[in-house]
C-alpha cells in the first residue's frame, strides 16, 4: 500500500468522515448511515492460491454498516490520485475476498452486499476503464456468458456545489479544496472548522505536494478554531520564512547585500502578496527589475499596508 493510501486512510478511518462520504456519494446527502452504526472490519483477507502459499489482499478502508433494523452492508473505500486501468480487476479481488470471508464464517447463513467506492483525486475525470469489459483486450466471444464488473468512481474535483454543501465532516473541506484547485481559484478559502487537524495536515502534505504542511505550527483563530484559511495563511508565512533563510528567491539575500531593497518590511509584504496569488515567478523579477518592483509596490499599495 502506497504512502498516499496510508495518509488517506488516517482521515477516512474516522466514523464521522466515513459515514459522511457514504451518505453524500451513495445516499445523495440523506443521513442514512450513522457513525455509531459502523464497525471497522479486517481490511486484510487471506487466501491460498494454486502454489499453496498464503496470500493477502488489503483494502484502503473497509467498514461494516449494521443499522438497528438489521440491515447490513460492507462498504469499502479505495483512493486513487491517478486512473488505474487495472482497477476493475483489483476491485473484483477485494470484493471477492470480502464475500469469501463471509462464506467461511462458521455457521454463516445470511450474507450481505459488498459495495466499493473509488475516490479519484485527480484533476482529470476518470472517463474510461470503469468496467471489466473495457480492460479485457480480446474480441467479443460468448458475450452473453461474460460477467461484467463496473466500478463506482467518484471524481472528487468534479463534485457539484450542491454535493459539497451536503458534507458535514472534514471531507467536505477536502472536496471543496480539490474542486477549487481544479477550477483554478487564486485563493482557496474555507472558513469551516476542521475537526481532525493533524490528519488534514498530513493529507495536504501528500496531495498539495508540499512538505511544509507537516512542519506547520497552526494557530487557532479568534474563535478558537482551525480552518483551511488558517492552514493556508500559516503555509504562506512559512514559505516567506523559508524563502528568506533558504533563498526561495536568492534575490532577497542579494538585494540586501546590494542595497536594492526599498525597505525590508515593504518587500516582505509584497512577497507575501505574490505568494498568496501564486505569482512565484514575479518574486525573482522584483529583485532584478527595480522599475517593476516599484510598479507592484504602487499597484498593491504596499506602504499603505505597513
Amino acid at each position: 500500500m502506497g504512502e498516499k493510501d496510508k495518509i488517506e486512510k488516517l482521515l477516512e478511518d474516522y466514523p464521522d468522515v466515513f459515514a459522511d462520504i457514504i451518505n453524500v456519494l451513495v445516499y445523495q446527502g440523506e443521513e442514512v448511515v450513522k457513525p455509531e452504526e459502523l464497525r471497522t472490519t479486517n481490511i486484510r483477507s487471506q487466501y491460498k492460491a494454486s502454489d499453496d502459499v498464503l496470500h493477502e489482499e488489503e483494502r484502503d478502508t473497509l467498514k461494516e454498516w449494521n443499522n438497528k433494523k438489521g440491515f447490513k452492508v460492507l462498504f469499502g473505500i479505495e483512493n486513487q490520485t491517478i486512473k488505474d486501468k487495472k482497477m476493475p480487476l483489483r476491485v473484483i479481488a477485494y470484493d471477492g475476498a470480502s464475500y469469501r470471508s463471509q462464506m467461511l464464517k462458521k455457521g454463516a447463513k445470511e450474507f450481505c452486499k459488498v459495495i466499493t467506492l473509488i475516490l479519484h483525486f485527480g484533476d482529470n475525470q476518470w472517463k474510461d476503464d470503469k468496467e471489466l469489459r473495457e480492460v479485457i483486450n480480446q474480441e467479443s466471444v460468448n458475450e452473453e456468458l461474460f460477467q461484467n464488473y463496473k466500478l463506482n468512481v467518484f471524481d472528487i474535483a468534479y463534485l457539484t456545489e450542491e454535493q459539497i454543501k451536503m458534507f458535514q465532516s472534514d471531507f467536505g473541506i477536502i472536496a471543496d479544496y480539490f474542486v477549487k484547485r481544479r477550477k483554478g481559484y487564486k485563493t482557496i478559502e474555507n472558513h469551516k472548522p476542521i475537526k481532525h487537524v493533524d490528519e488534514m495536515l498530513k493529507f495536504m502534505r501528500i496531495f498539495a505536494e508540499d512538505e511544509r504542511f507537516l512542519q506547520l505550527d497552526v494557530k487557532k483563530n479568534e474563535e478558537g478554531e482551525v480552518t483551511m484559511c488558517t492552514i493556508l495563511d500559516t503555509a504562506i508565512n512559512k514559505g516567506i520564512e523559508q524563502g528568506i533563510s533558504q533563498g526561495i528567491s536568492q534575490g532577497i539575500t542579494q538585494g540586501i547585500a546590494q542595497g536594492k531593497i526599498i525597505g525590508e518590511i515593504a518587500t516582505l509584504q509584497l512577497v507575501k502578496i505574490l505568494l498568496a496569488n501564486n505569482k512565484i515567478q514575479d518574486i525573482d523579477k522584483i529583485y532584478n527589475d527595480i522599475q517593476y518592483r516599484n510598479k507592484l509596490m504602487e499597484e498593491y499599495k504596499i506602504y499603505e499596508r505597513i
